[in-house]
């Protein structure tokens, strides 16, 4: 079949942005920066998780396909692919020319066997089906750990595999030729070919992986990049370099020099930095963006990604209580809520608008299952804890920035005026980076937090809430509905319900309480062109940046 690129199904949301002045030309060969808040612990593709890991693996490596800066589902290391008429045959037909990029780091790896001056000329630098194969076993084994390996689960024998039942080698994908991959669903899969561009679907040479000695990843000389760019240089706590791959022979020509992200884990720094033209690139929150005097010089683009929420710590001996916390949330009156100004939203559920289900959006005409205002129910609710706990008061301190302090009083004000004198909270204002430390530590009881969605798809947001996540809760019942989640990945109807069903489990057993809507900002220097991210700020693609 000739050159096909089906566009179908758009399965991310693509936030393309031309960041360029109205007047002046542009150049490439270019220099670029952008901060990272978390130090990558490894720049193994397969095991990605964190948003440095996976913005290193979209730069650096490129999978069967990629998404352009249209959103359309693109020509990766593929030059065309084919799927069978009922849906469950992907057959991609590889380049030949697509490379490894080698340079000198990377001679104690392959220096040994190939000699430390040989090495680039002797070593196979030709990226072959059978590194998808590999690639796509380690995604779904067990020992990998793969954060993505759910992506792949309609692949033919990949939950068996998952579930330690099969061995790897029974995944549905073979190499038929040595530039040929076929991939064989249990299932169709409408999200097949977003998966595919997720770092754990990245190839992976065996011979350098195995020779790397169990630290493939670790450092730089020990990766081994087939994107746009690859690692040059990683320090410690300080910046990771990528360089442009002269070995890469991809549709588009690779404009920009190089990227450097830099370790910043100071919040009130970046936007400074931003301003000052030190960064290229960066995503703000709206404290950070608000905190610049002047964005004339910048190109800006917001996301309402955020949602404003009581978390309710899961671990506290009061709040455990899921009598309690339903008190909290049918006795909380937000009707002072204008005393955050004209341009705040009121949440109606817990899932942010960013989030979608494929091309479309998450919640359409079925409402979210929030708790409603009822102070009555409320004050039954709250003797029911009470008895429960069999305490004969509850005291409790709430957290949040300084900005919403008036608000948060406001709240707390209606609690203590509906559940009586039983009830005692107290609000402490602190900074945002003592609010983020304290969520993290856990030392909290009651936070007014923002809950971002980092990334489009909806599943990844609910994950956070689950054993594992960042707000994890301990509940079998909840890691019910994720693993079903999960098993409906390739069903956007069914996807859809089963997010639903999570999302109000979460609402109605009162785990966390959502206020309002807010949104992030995707800032650039005006001065640059052609950056564009989509999904999430894991995925931020430099291969087209140029500068004024």
């Amino acid at each position: 079949m000739g050159k096909k690129i089906i566009a179908v199904f758009l399965l991310l949301v693509m936030l393309s942005l031309s960041l360029t002045g109205c007047f002046g030309k542009t150049k490439a060969d270019e220099p670029f920066s952008m901060p990272i808040t978390d130090e990558p612990q490894s720049l193994d593709p397969q095991i990605a998780d964190s948003n440095a890991e996976r913005l290193v693996a979209s730069n650096c490596y490129e999978g069967l396909v990629r998404v352009a800066a249209d959103g359309s589902i693109q020509n990766g290391v593929a030059t065309d692919y084919a799927v069978s008429a009922n849906g469950l045959v992907y057959t991609f037909h590889l380049r030949k020319d697509a490379q490894w990029a080698l340079f000198s780091g990377q001679k104690s790896v392959l220096g040994e066997k190939y000699g430390e001056k040989d090495f680039k000329e002797k070593f196979d630098k030709t990226v072959y089906a059978e590194d998808f194969v590999f690639a796509l076993r380690r995604a779904v084994d067990p020992q990998t750990g793969s954060a993505d390996a759910f992506l792949f689960s309609s692949i033919a024998n990949a939950k068996e595999i998952m579930a330690g039942q099969a061995a790897v080698s029974a995944l549905g994908v073979r190499a038929v030729d040595a530039f040929t991959v076929e991939v064989t669903l249990a299932h169709a899969d409408e999200n097949l070919l977003y998966a595919l561009t997720a770092p754990a679907a990245m190839p992976c040479d065996k011979e350098f992986f195995t020779l790397t000695n169990g630290r493939y990843g670790l450092e730089a000389g020990y990766t081994l990049c087939n994107g746009p760019l690859h690692i040059s240089r990683w320090t410690e706590k300080t910046s990771l370099k990528m360089i442009r791959n002269d070995d890469y022979h991809g549709e588009q020509s690779v404009k920009p020099a190089s990227l450097t992200l830099y370790y910043n884990d100071d919040g009130d720094k970046i936007p400074e930095k931003m301003a000052a033209g030190t960064y290229d690139a960066a995503f703000l929150t709206k404290a950070q963006y608000e905190s610049l005097s002047d964005t004339s010089e910048l190109t800006v683009q917001s996301l309402e990604n955020t949602v404003y929420s009581f978390l309710f710590h899961p671990q506290n001996s009061i709040l455990s209580n899921e009598n309690l916390r339903k008190a909290l949330c049918l006795a909380a009156d937000f009707t002072k809520i204008e005393i955050l100004g004209e341009q705040v939203t009121r949440a109606d559920g817990l899932v942010p608008p960013y989030c979608r289900i494929g091309a479309g959006a998450y919640r359409t005409d079925t409402a979210a299952a929030m708790l409603p205002y009822n102070p009555e129910q409320a004050k039954i609710d709250f003797s029911e804890a009470l008895l429960e706990l069999g305490a004969s008061s509850a005291e409790l301190e709430v957290l949040c920035e300084e900005r919403y302090a008036d608000f948060v009083r406001a709240v707390v004000q209606s609690w203590q005026k509906t559940l009586g004198v039983k009830f005692v909270a107290a609000v402490k204002a602190v900074s945002a980076d003592a609010l983020r430390a304290a969520v993290t530590d856990g030392n909290y009881e009651i936070v007014f937090y923002p809950l971002t969605a980092d990334s489009v798809m909806t599943s990844t947001f609910l994950e956070s809430f689950g054993s594992g996540g960042k707000f994890g809760i301990d509940s079998a019942e909840y890691a019910q509905k994720l693993a079903a989640v999960r098993s409906n990945a390739g069903n956007f109807t069914a996807l859809r319900a089963a997010c639903m069903d999570a999302e109000n489990y979460l609402l109605q057993h009162a785990v966390l309480l959502p206020v309002l809507w807010e949104g992030n900002y995707f800032v650039t220097s005006k001065d640059a062109k052609d950056i564009y991210f989509y999904s999430s700020k894991d995925y931020v693609y430099f291969i087209n940046a140029t500068k004024k």
